[in-house]
């Protein structure tokens, strides 16, 4: 203000009572153009010059997209914000006490503003960046820190603007504090989950996953603070909150691509009533199967070698006898070993065939393997060609699926008893 007052007292018509007033509201309206000058040369230059210059360097997508979220602008701001602070002193003064403390939190207000703003459009660039990376997807974990850059801006508005310091607004808003826990309950769930998802790999974008409570079965496309987004493979679009992927149990199908294979557990429900030991002439039928031939042979020199060693011929009950259960169960395990896709050399991917418990049904027969592949078409095709094939044999065993009457049986049935 002083290099101003000299020629404000050269004034004859301005009383001098207000010649100090008058010097500092035109000192003042001195430091705004200036800001504003500088604020416009700074920012022209951050953009023309600096991001010129770092792009020769090996930045190009960084500068691409800090350009695109006016990064260079904010810097500019920032940089006019630091030569106004030093250049405060010399155009305000306070022998004007209103005008010193006006100036004073308009200033500090530009500053404040233009720092945010820096580190949003920075928050905005890594977003767009590492946003969609399927290996650490920080989207939530950048919306979590914007909103703790917005929170602390606001304090420090306030604070400002209310000539207090940060502390006390603090300790006034902890009464609050229950208020905004219900308000933001959701960002503040959705926060914790999102850290927790990221840090320990438990979801990425492109996973497949399946959560029933939400009715989301397909692909990730988006993870958000407070919500994960899931295109279903009907195409639908499923958000499902963060913290449900914590709180309620949900399928990540990354370690099947990961292994590459992909399980078969599938039963035959075989009706009890055709199980039954083999007979001389099924067991000769039986051995003319390539796949059974050896496997028959030898169960069938062990048996008989027991059998005659025990000297158990009187009775069937008395001795060890194949079933056609037992020998079609064998047969459905050597099929899929001779399948070149069917896994049969890792121990970790296990290959069987088992009985389940018996139920109201039958006896099922589950067929427990992994296929070569996880592409969807052609896992349904392979695996519809095994059963295929094994549901078509049964009568080579002398075994029936169980299948609950159809109108057409109870028909066929009535129209039996009617001709009896």
């Amino acid at each position: 203000m002083q290099f101003i007052l000299p020629y404000i007292q050269q004034i004859s018509y301005i009383p001098e009572n207000y010649h100090k007033l008058t010097a500092q509201l035109v000192s003042a309206l001195l430091f705004v153009l200036l800001l504003f000058l500088l604020a416009r040369i700074f920012t022209w230059a951050c953009n023309n010059y600096l991001g010129t210059l770092l792009g020769r360097f090996k930045f190009k997508k960084w500068i691409g997209a800090l350009v695109a979220h006016r990064f260079f602008t904010a810097l500019g701001l920032v940089l006019a914000a630091a030569v106004a602070i030093n250049c405060y002193p010399v155009f305000i003064s306070r022998e004007i006490a209103w005008v010193a403390s006006l100036m004073g939190k308009l200033t500090g207000l530009f500053v404040m503003l233009s720092f945010s703003w820096l580190i949003n459009t920075f928050l905005n660039t890594l977003d767009s960046l590492y946003g969609r990376n399927p290996n650490l997807p920080i989207k939530g974990l950048v919306q979590a820190v914007k909103i703790l850059v917005f929170l602390a801006t606001g304090l420090f508005i306030v604070s400002l603007l209310l000539g207090r310091r940060p502390m006390y607004i603090i300790t006034g808003l902890s009464a609050l504090a229950a208020v905004f826990s219900l308000i933001f309950k959701d960002p503040i769930l959705g926060f914790a989950a999102s850290i927790q998802l990221t840090t320990n790999k438990l979801i990425k974008i492109g996973d497949w996953i399946t959560v029933d409570s939400a009715g989301a079965d397909g692909n990730i496309i988006d993870i958000s603070l407070t919500s994960v987004r899931v295109q279903n493979f009907d195409m639908t679009i499923v958000s499902v909150p963060t913290y449900d992927l914590l709180s309620k149990p949900f399928k990540n199908w990354s370690g099947m691509y990961e292994a590459r294979a992909r399980r078969i557990q599938r039963s035959i429900i075989i009706d009890v009533d055709t199980v039954k030991f083999l007979d001389k002439e099924m067991l000769a039928r039986l051995k003319k199967i390539d796949l059974l031939k050896e496997y028959l042979n030898q169960k069938e020199e062990e048996l008989t070698s027991f059998n005659a060693e025990h000297n158990l011929k009187d009775n069937v009950l008395n001795g060890r006898h194949l079933t056609n259960i037992g020998t079609f169960r064998k047969y459905a395990e050597l099929y899929l070993s001779s399948r070149p896709y069917v896994v049969k050399d890792n121990p970790g991917l296990t290959l069987m065939v088992r009985q389940l418990k018996q139920e109201a049904h039958g006896l099922p027969l589950e067929i427990y393997c992994f296929l070569n592949t996880t592409v969807w078409t052609q896992y349904e095709g392979l695996q519809s060609d095994i059963f295929d094939h094994l549901f078509s044999v049964l009568p080579e065993f002398g075994l029936s699926a169980y299948q609950q009457p159809s109108g057409q049986n109870i028909a066929q049935g009535i129209k039996l008893l009617q001709e009896r």
